[in-house]
């Protein structure tokens, strides 16, 4: 109870924290409906040393002292990509069958693909279960900014709302970011094949550096936070919470179970897992509805949604869910 209280205060927090500043900046502009540029050079900032600085070093101390893995655990990546395409294609799916338009369907799909893994899905295993985690996560989220650039927005030009807009994706920032998330884990894993003995203090350094770079992100996330937009996408908000929340952990823990992960290291990949696949929309999703001029309204109120979810999900993942998997191995 102690630690699901922590991770709800540390999200929510950093959350409201973040959102408090953002109006603080914003009763000070001129003009409330242009963000002013100092929250975006702030958000950008807090991104940066949060994504490419303290969760690659992170992911790469918690590698290193990671006992020597099992072969399964190769296939976390594996899940990863089943967990972002199965959200995408359910997506789809709603929204074909509910006649949405084209606007809506990409900035849907693009809600139901992209979870925000890298810091309150960290943020919630590093509680929840410790530093051991974060090599877990890394694993699972290899290919994340591969398959989010290089397939979902490609699928979701296939929407836009204006046929003449051109997809630029900031190419460098993302080989950038992937160079960084690369390097970090192939260096952890080269020091654990050699057996190079990890000092205790950098386990510690790690689950802080994880934690600490999840509440730079979270605060950034406040910073983008718009309530105004929810109450006129009601039917959105309930589709892609059933999606993230019941739809995509059901199939991928499923497939976790059958390739055996409920039996490695006491269940414990088992259990990061289910939180990871139960993650809400990540913030990145905003990004090809802004390029591609699709239903950003939309896309805005499911992050938010989704992410405020996360007060009633938690609970039900800590005190139901992860006591009926325990029962399982």
């Amino acid at each position: 109870m102690t630690r699901l209280v922590l991770s709800v205060i540390l999200i929510f927090v950093s959350l409201a924290l973040g959102y408090c500043y953002r109006e603080h900046i914003l009763r000070a502009s001129p003009n409330r409906k242009t963000e002013p540029q100092i929250l975006l050079s702030l958000r950008d900032r807090l991104q940066f040393i949060a994504f490419f600085l303290f969760i690659p070093l992170s992911s790469m101390l918690s590698l290193w002292g990671l006992p020597k893995p099992d072969e399964r655990f190769l296939l976390l990546p594996l899940l990863g990509i089943l967990a972002w395409t199965t959200g995408g294609a359910a997506s789809l799916l709603i929204a074909n069958f509910l006649k949405y338009n084209n606007a809506s369907k990409g900035s849907l799909f693009c809600c139901g693909t992209f979870s925000n893994i890298g810091a309150v899905g960290t943020l919630i295993c590093v509680v929840f279960f410790g530093e051991k985690t974060i090599a877990y996560v890394a694993l699972y989220r290899l290919f994340e900014e591969l398959f989010y650039y290089g397939l979902a927005i490609p699928v979701a030009s296939r929407y836009k709302g204006d046929p003449s807009c051109q997809v630029r994706v900031q190419g460098m920032r993302i080989s950038r970011l992937l160079v960084c998330i690369v390097l970090a884990l192939v260096l952890g894993l080269v020091l654990n094949y050699l057996s190079v003995p990890r000092p205790q203090f950098l386990g510690y350094i790690a689950a802080f550096l994880s934690i600490l770079a999840a509440v730079l992100a979270l605060f950034s996330i406040g910073l983008g936070l718009k309530l105004s937009t929810l109450r006129n996408y009601t039917e959105s908000c309930i589709i892609i919470c059933s999606i993230k929340f019941f739809i995509v952990p059901i199939c991928i823990m499923t497939v976790a179970y059958f390739l055996g992960f409920s039996h490695l290291d006491e269940g414990l990949p088992f259990k990061v897992i289910l939180i990871l696949s139960s993650m809400p929309v990540a913030m990145n999703a905003l990004l090809p509805p802004a390029l591609l001029k699709l239903d950003l309204h939309l896309a805005n109120a499911c992050w938010i949604a989704s992410t405020l979810a996360l007060a009633l999900v938690l609970p039900v993942l800590s005190l139901v869910v992860l006591p009926i998997l325990e029962t399982v191995y």
